[in-house]
């Protein structure tokens, strides 16, 4: 039976802050630690759920259950990956402070975008697009002030998402038999990202302020206009320009690279190009592979989806 009253010793202890009574954290802590695999299941089925109900519920239903697989995987890695340290000669309160300080920004970061395409569906559905772009510009402000705060205080480039996916072994060791992962406490001059020379500087910059940029300039030239969508192509080419002369680049900014340069393919559904040039091919080619049996089981589907998935800024242009 599960103690309620008893006091979380160390091993015990949680990486994300939660505004549930206590002893409810700490119940389900132990849970996930003790049965991670159920509650990875659970999330898959969270998941799962979303894609077979999108023709089925509204959009911001399925997109509901989603946005909940993401929360929930994000914060059971966060309780498997609690940052229990193994201490070496060399710490640094100060630096320990400043590494805390950016984790929680780069976890800022990542709900955001966890939760960003929930909240443009649920405004357009309350009180229609003048309110659904108010939120979004409001969303796409404060990751643009969190990116800056990272790249300017912690020398942070190419932030994405936190994917529990990308390795951790250069920061610690994973249990064996408790999956559980031990962060490793760094002497100062592993804490500390290199400082980025100034073409990394300029290129986060760019990818930085370009969905303030894009979101100002089609609020003045409205959607129709090429002009919005030129000037982010802009931004988007001279920040991987800059970008790619990173030199020793971590896994996880390889693999930020290499989205961001894949993401590069979705102006081909970005208005008003998709609407002028490739919604007429896109819909011709997926017409096609509609007469292949077996594919057209996939195609039907896109097809049928693609128009609602367009509609969508955070689709098409996020994160």
């Amino acid at each position: 039976m599960l103690n309620f009253t008893d006091t979380p010793g160390e091993d015990e202890e949680t990486g994300p802050p939660s505004r549930l009574p206590t002893h409810l954290l700490n119940t389900y802590t132990k849970l996930v630690k003790r049965d991670p695999v159920t509650f990875r299941a659970l999330e898959s089925l969270l998941c799962s759920v979303s894609y077979m109900t999108t023709s089925r519920w509204s959009s911001e239903i399925t997109e509901l259950f989603y946005m909940a697989s993401n929360l929930l995987r994000y914060t059971h890695d966060r309780i498997l990956k609690r940052p229990r340290r193994i201490s070496e000669e060399g710490d640094d309160e100060r630096d320990e402070t400043l590494e805390a300080d950016k984790e929680k920004l780069e976890q800022m970061l990542h709900i955001l975008q966890c939760v960003e395409v929930f909240v443009e569906l649920s405004a357009r559905r309350v009180a229609g697009n003048p309110l659904r772009y108010v939120l979004v510009f409001v969303v796409a402000a404060v990751k643009a002030s969190i990116r800056l705060c990272l790249l300017y205080r912690h020398n942070r480039v190419l932030i994405g998402s936190l994917d529990s996916s990308t390795s951790d072994e250069a920061t610690g060791w994973r249990g064996t038999r408790t999956g559980i992962f031990f962060r490793k406490s760094h002497p100062k001059s592993q804490i500390h990202h290199p400082l980025p020379n100034k073409d990394l500087i300029l290129g986060e910059l760019c990818y930085t302020v370009k969905p303030i940029v894009h979101l100002l300039a089609l609020g003045y030239f409205k959607s129709k206009s090429w002009v919005p969508l030129l000037i982010a192509l802009g931004l988007d080419l001279l920040s991987l320009k800059n970008l790619q002369k990173l030199e020793h680049a971590t896994e996880r900014q390889s693999v930020e690279l290499t989205r961001r340069k894949m993401a590069m393919l979705l102006y081909a559904f970005r208005s008003p190009c998709y609407n002028d040039i490739t919604e007429e091919r896109i819909l011709g080619l997926l017409n096609y592979l509609n007469g292949i049996p077996g594919i057209n089981l996939l195609t039907s589907g896109i097809a049928e989806y693609l128009p609602q998935w367009q509609s969508v800024y955070y689709y098409v242009w996020g994160p």
